[in-house]
């Protein structure tokens, strides 16, 4: 069995890891980043729900807006997303790649998200690398 891609004429970001895919037949749908997690964005609802969370820590949001920033610069033309499940959100958890790079990735390396290890920490490799490097949230 192939996995299902969703081709996102625009990839809308609303954070720095989750998003509405639009395809070019108008259908929209709510997408997360697969494997990191990024800085919550106001209005912190997931914050006020479970502040406990990397994603709501002082660390985390200190680089939310530009985390948000990139993805959105980088997803602005479009996006090819292979399809792992759904989140309790009934979003779509994807790897998206944008100019056949992967966009979760790019975000990671830069310092401006973490490998999310509930999603089996995919990008182990690129945090340390952000890490010894100082890029982003590790300056």
């Amino acid at each position: 069995m192939s996995a299902l891609v969703l081709i996102c004429a625009t990839l809308a970001m609303s954070d720095g890891d989750s998003g509405r895919c639009h395809t070019a037949d108008g259908v929209r749908h709510r997408v997360r980043l697969a494997g990191i997690d990024a800085g919550e964005v106001a209005p912190f609802t997931r914050c006020r729900q479970r502040p406990n969370v990397w994603a709501c820590s002082p660390q985390a949001r200190a680089t939310a807006d530009r985390a948000t920033q990139r993805a959105r610069q980088l997803a602005a033309n479009g996006a090819r997303c292979t399809v792992q499940n759904r989140d309790r959100y009934q979003r779509i958890v994807a790897t998206c790649m944008v100019n056949g790079r992967d966009l979760g990735s790019i975000l990671v390396r830069e310092g401006l998200a973490i490998s999310e290890t509930n999603y089996g920490d995919p990008y182990r490799q690129q945090e340390n690398e952000a890490r010894e490097r100082g890029r982003g949230m590790w300056q």
